[in-house]
């Protein structure tokens, strides 16, 4: 055990799913094979107009236009795949690259099956539906400008290779299409930060059910979670770890001398005060009312007992405000410690022990720390 240690915070709860890397990892393959199967639909859509007789194309453009689209939306899922998304930083969500990708393709579509140009181009719009929540307006903008310059090239090739159409109209569609992709990224850019706030709200959620709003230490329900998980981990691998009880002498008595607020006021103090004398593996939560629950991963009995009596004299040495009107004119603990697996190795047996030995240091006098045994 150091003298200066850092402070220590709760095990946090677990993440929600979509934070996990695997989860996000499957989402985003998941998100590439939805947008692979669209663009095949689009190129199995573009040979049955041609069945039909509603289109002409080349047969072998189509088929090098199939080929394009599997090798990259191959390469597309093969990123996540791979973990290489890690890598776009600038793209942590890998959504611009196969956005990206997909303008590229839905141009090379119109270029194959000019007559179908606009139904193309407002197929955009559907593609764009993968971002929902995740791109905002300036990114929303900047991929619709790229599907429309690359558009703008396709019709001046389709032009240059004599397709019959009107230059005029079509540039005033394609400035209608645009315009309405800036519109479209104004609803990103809420649905965006709706989601933002979303996630924001359920990570305060979480920790409001683990973490004590007063001392921002661990709640009792973290600290049993914990509690469990110590013990699970050494009936798995062996070793030992601690736990203690202390609890604040005469609390009532501060509370109806000073009030509620100033009783309120000395425990967060107090969390304080303990919290920078453990390590940063150590759990100290509020265990209920004026007591404090503490996990030593690691600590024998021997080594338990002296962090808690290390607690007690920098309790015992600190000026707390109004501390003065307490037995003996200053603030103290008391504190029961017991081990695991020796003072036993069930939560309750382990706790039922430090709470006996804690009962006994109370009955001693106050303001010292006793071991179970």
């Amino acid at each position: 055990m150091s003298g200066t240690r850092a402070a220590p915070s709760p095990t946090p709860a677990p993440a929600p799913a979509e934070g996990r890397p695997d989860e996000k990892r499957r989402a985003k393959e998941l998100g590439v094979l939805l947008a692979t199967s669209g663009l095949l639909l689009v190129s199995v859509m573009a040979l049955i107009l041609r069945g039909v007789g509603l289109t002409e194309f080349n047969l072998r453009h189509w088929w090098l236009s199939l080929l394009m689209t599997t090798s990259i939306q191959a390469l597309m899922w093969m990123v996540p795949h791979r973990g290489w998304d890690t890598r776009l930083r600038w793209d942590p969500h890998f959504i611009y690259v196969p956005m990206a990708a997909a303008a590229l393709q839905l141009n090379v579509y119109v270029l194959v099956v000019p007559q179908a140009r606009h139904l193309l181009l407002l197929i955009w719009f559907v593609a764009c539906l993968f971002m929902a929540g995740l791109a905002g307006f300036r990114e929303m903008v900047m991929l619709s400008a790229v599907m429309t310059a690359g558009y703008l090239a396709v019709l001046n090739g389709l032009i240059v290779s004599r397709e019959p159409m009107s230059l005029g109209f079509e540039h005033t569609f394609t400035l209608a299409f645009f315009v309405s992709s800036v519109y479209a990224a104004v609803v990103f850019e809420r649905l965006r930060r709706d989601r933002e706030e979303t996630k924001l709200l359920r990570r305060r959620l979480a920790e409001m059910a683990h973490t004590d709003p007063l001392t921002t230490l661990a709640n009792r329900r973290q600290f049993e979670a914990n509690l469990k998980t110590a013990l699970a981990a050494l009936r798995r691998y062996g070793g030992v770890f601690s736990v203690a009880i202390i609890d604040v002498d005469h609390f009532k008595q501060y509370n109806d001398a000073h009030g509620h607020i100033a009783g309120d006021a000395l425990l967060k103090t107090l969390a304080e005060v303990m919290r920078g004398q453990l390590r940063g593996s150590d759990v100290l939560a509020r265990y209920g009312g004026e007591e404090f629950g503490l996990i030593m991963p690691g600590a024998g009995r021997v080594e338990g007992q002296l962090t808690a009596e290390r607690l007690r004299a920098r309790v015992d040495a600190f000026a707390f405000a109004d501390a003065g009107s307490q037995p003996g004119g200053r603030l103290t603990i008391s504190a029961g410690v017991a081990a695991a697996p020796q003072d036993g190795s069930e939560p309750e047996t382990l706790m039922r022990r430090a709470d006996e030995a804690l009962y006994e240091a109370k009955r001693k006098g106050k303001n010292r720390v006793e071991a179970a045994g």
